[in-house]
């Protein structure tokens, strides 16, 4: 049982993508979650496509890591396919504000990496909430 806000319901599939929170964002408080959404993934084993949820941390106040699951699609080779983020597109963050109770929209910037879902990393180093969301 979690007390996550959000929570990725995805098995791992061995390809992903890390993003990195840096210590110097501001506008977290200790116990916000942060949740990488991708707005077309892969959501189901049918291959059908859709926002979902590929990773998920809470901040700490330092540096946060948070590790996004990638869909594959093993279908052409008799395999299964399996949810996740689909490789070049771009993530999209949200953020449980625990102290409000409160789900955001966000924007972000980076100082390493460009947002998007590509086997590499981003480095993310501001935020800014726009709008809630239930």
């Amino acid at each position: 049982i979690s007390d996550s806000h959000f929570n990725v319901d995805l098995d791992e599939t061995g390809e992903s993508t890390l993003f990195i929170f840096s210590d110097s964002i501001t506008n977290l408080e200790v116990g916000d979650e942060v949740a990488l959404f991708d707005a077309n993934g892969i959501i189901d084993d049918q291959g059908n496509t859709g926002e979902i949820l590929v990773g998920m941390g809470t901040w700490t106040g330092e540096q946060l890591e948070v590790t996004a699951i990638s869909g594959v699609d093993l279908s052409p080779f008799g395999g299964p396919i399996l949810p996740g983020y689909i490789a070049g597109n771009t993530m999209t963050l949200k953020v449980f504000d625990a102290s409000t109770g409160i789900k955001y929209n966000v924007n972000y910037t980076t100082s390493d990496g460009s947002g998007s879902f590509n086997g590499l990393l981003t480095n993310i180093d501001s935020i800014t909430l726009t709008s809630c969301f239930d």
